[in-house]
């Protein structure tokens, strides 16, 4: 890494570290009695923070530190706005950030030299398959969906795993430019797309969907197949729509919100009263209603966010996670192995879909879908395997880089 690209980094890592402990100061004072949690965490945060950055460093020496940067930035913003709405929350979030770090770093290693191993696209398709199918056999039902695993007092969620191994699968298979026999292709994909559908987690089927269109196409320059999914992607709708009720319910409240406030149209009126209320500049840090605001610390952070920071601070999140996702697609372009390109790409699709659907559906620029934001939303599963997806980018980004030392070829 050039010095001054180094050193920009670091000033950038170091302002984050400042803006959260002022954040943090601001929250102490916001109850009559000063209290040290936000302080001691946001300590915490950047302490976490800088020993994943300098570790990293150390470990991967020409590592896109940008995706790790802007991680830890959107991340604070998130803990922050969860220690406004539930200090608990926060305190666990913090610890999630912890392992997302030693995640971060430990698959980045792992990526660098053993993300091209010689592994068949159905070892990929039967893990992924096998992460959907577990929290339907053991797992428990949470918002209308079961596509939770209980341990004790924690849940996880296999399908982020997915989310990886998935677009790991496209890539196998897809290496060629070609795909070797469609018809197994497609069997194998409408079969994970069925057990999305059987855990009636919808919002899942469309990213996984949405993905391997994007990605096939990408692979293979088909016109024909765009065509055919599109047309597939409307049929499928439909037929969502006919056969599950709480299909029906989020498009007739993304119609028209208004016709049932305190019913079908309750969350995405308030999420539109809150960014109402946030206006050009926000009602400040601390001086806004999240708790009005249903599922705010998960679906509808974003919501909070807009309303205590403003449009501008909204759009500021947009543009950093347009910039993540924008270094992800520079790392599949630039290269040259065709599996670590689509293998890139998938997850950057993945992660990039993610993102619109959750902020379209919180403004109701689309339907609502039960789907977190990336690195805001409280969750360790989501805080965790998004750390692990920036993880194989950065991988991948040395691994095409470098020589089996790791050293950048300038």
């Amino acid at each position: 890494m050039e010095l001054k690209t180094q050193a920009i980094y670091n000033k950038t890592l170091s302002i984050t570290a400042l803006i959260g402990i002022l954040a943090s100061l601001l929250l102490s004072f916001q109850k009559s009695v000063f209290s040290p949690v936000p302080v001691y965490g946001s300590i915490a945060f950047a302490v976490i923070m800088f020993i994943g950055y300098f570790m990293t460093n150390y470990f991967l020496y020409g590592q896109d530190s940008a995706l790790y940067i802007l991680a830890c930035f959107v991340s604070q913003l998130g803990l922050t706005m969860l220690y406004r709405i539930n200090p608990q929350i926060f305190l666990k979030q913090i610890t999630w950030f912890c392992l997302g770090v030693l995640i971060f770093i430990f698959v980045s290693i792992l990526a660098r030299f053993w993300i091209d191993v010689d592994v068949g696209s159905t070892f990929f398709f039967g893990v992924t398959v096998l992460m959907l199918i577990l929290p339907l056999l053991i797992g428990v039902e949470r918002g209308g969906s079961k596509s939770w695993i209980q341990f004790h007092d924690h849940l996880f969620q296999p399908s982020e795993l997915a989310k990886i191994t998935f677009g790991l699968f496209l890539a196998k298979t897809l290496e060629d430019g070609k795909v070797k026999n469609w018809w197994l292709f497609a069997i194998q994909i409408l079969s994970i797309l069925g057990v999305l559908m059987a855990s009636r987690d919808l919002g899942a089927v469309m990213l996984f969907y949405l993905t391997a269109v994007i990605v096939v196409f990408v692979a293979t320059s088909r016109w024909d197949f765009l065509a055919i999914a599109s047309g597939a992607a409307v049929v499928g709708g439909l037929l969502g729509y006919l056969t599950f009720g709480h299909v029906r319910v989020r498009i007739e409240a993304w119609l028209n919100p208004w016709k049932d406030v305190p019913g079908k149209g309750y969350q995405i009126v308030q999420s539109l009263f809150a960014m109402a209320q946030g206006g050009f500049f926000g009602t400040g840090l601390g001086m806004g209603h999240p708790e009005y605001i249903p599922a705010v610390t998960t679906d509808f952070i974003f919501s909070a966010i807009f309303e205590e920071f403003g449009f501008l601070g909204a759009a500021a999140v947009i543009v950093v996670y347009f910039l993540m996702v924008y270094r992800g697609i520079k790392i599949s372009i630039s290269v040259e192995n065709s599996y670590l390109s689509l293998a890139a790409l998938s997850i950057t699709t993945m992660f990039g879909f993610q993102i619109i659907t959750i902020i379209g559906g919180v403004t109701k620029l689309i339907p609502l879908t039960g789907v977190t934001l990336p690195f805001m939303s409280y969750g360790g599963s989501s805080m965790v395997m998004s750390f692990a997806s920036l993880a194989i980018l950065n991988g991948i980004w040395l691994k095409g880089r470098g020589d089996e030392n790791g050293e950048p070829i300038e």
